[in-house]
């Protein structure tokens, strides 16, 4: 529908409803538009209209619950799909949107529960298939989440984000192969991605392939350039490859961004010493030990400081 065509549609359905103010088909079509519009506060307003003419209506408790979880009020969502699941336990749409509900709601085992039964009654469906990895991952279900991120990636060979959370639970558990793998894929059909890339990067790291780790995170924070995290494994990164020159001005990037990051200002200490500069090594390391004397590494600090 054209912009002109539905504003027009939106007068005519207000002024049906103020003639008739329970007409819950007209409020239904007014939060359709003004859900497409993501009005949603108004949206949900007017599904709430269409619903106390027709409480029991299907489409009206699924469309509320919809535009009340895009607005983040995650628990009037999860009581509107309740109600539409009692009158249609086994519509797939619903227990879909019911499992994105639960997991916004930290409630994995029922995400796990709704999201089966989409799953379960639309197989073909990636991202239903998708939907429930996260609820398997959620639960702490390495298998289940396996098993359903690949069933995802089967289903749609550009189907990205099935590709990156198996490769990223593959990282966690040391798998770093299976992980490339994975990865590799998605970074074929986004090579721009930054959780691709940055994932890409830590894989290529696990197993001490420093240059490609590198030419990863870099990519990775083209996307995301003060993302302090992803340059301070950039800076290690460096220091694998034993580029100590560009680890040193990477982890002064990091300061620069997150001044408080005891971690790079150590390893900028011991990266400077690596380097022979004990002037500014003896610098930050002391700096360290004065503005954060219960560091973690404290004592390698000190050692290194004894050294200089």
């Amino acid at each position: 529908m054209g912009k002109g065509n539905e504003d027009q549609a939106l007068e005519a359905f207000r002024k049906a409803v103020a003639i008739k103010d329970d007409y819950g088909a007209a409020h239904r079509e007014i939060g359709r538009i003004l859900s497409a519009r993501k009005d949603y506060q108004a949206a949900a307003d007017a599904f709430t209209k269409a619903l106390r003419s027709s409480p029991n209506d299907l489409a009206s408790l699924r469309e509320i619950g919809t535009v009340l979880n895009a607005s983040g009020n995650y628990a009037a969502a999860e009581d509107a799909f309740t109600k539409a699941l009692r009158i249609a336990p086994n519509d797939e749409q619903t227990n879909f949107n019911m499992a994105v509900v639960k997991l916004a709601l930290k409630k994995s085992a029922e995400a796990v529960s709704s999201a089966k039964k989409a799953s379960d009654r639309a197989p073909s469906n990636a991202v239903y298939a998708y939907t429930l990895g996260q609820a398997y991952e959620a639960a702490d279900d390495f298998q289940g989440a396996v098993n359903a991120y690949g069933k995802a990636a089967s289903l749609d060979v550009k189907y990205v984000r099935p590709r990156i959370n198996l490769g990223s639970l593959y990282l966690a558990r040391g798998f770093s192969s299976e992980a490339l793998k994975l990865l590799q894929e998605a970074y074929n059909v986004e090579p721009n991605s930054f959780e691709v890339n940055n994932n890409l990067g830590a894989a290529y790291a696990k197993q001490e392939n420093w240059a490609l780790s590198v030419e990863h995170y870099e990519k990775a924070l083209v996307a995301e350039p003060r993302n302090a995290a992803v340059r301070l494994s950039l800076a290690r990164a460096q220091v694998g490859a034993k580029n100590l020159s560009a680890a040193r001005d990477v982890y002064k990037e990091v300061l620069g961004i997150a001044p408080r990051n005891w971690d790079a200002l150590f390893e900028l200490g011991k990266t400077y010493a690596s380097l022979g500069d004990t002037i500014n090594a003896k610098q930050r390391l002391e700096e360290l030990i004065r503005q954060n004397p219960s560091y973690a590494e404290r004592a390698e600090a000190e050692r290194i400081l004894t050294g200089l």
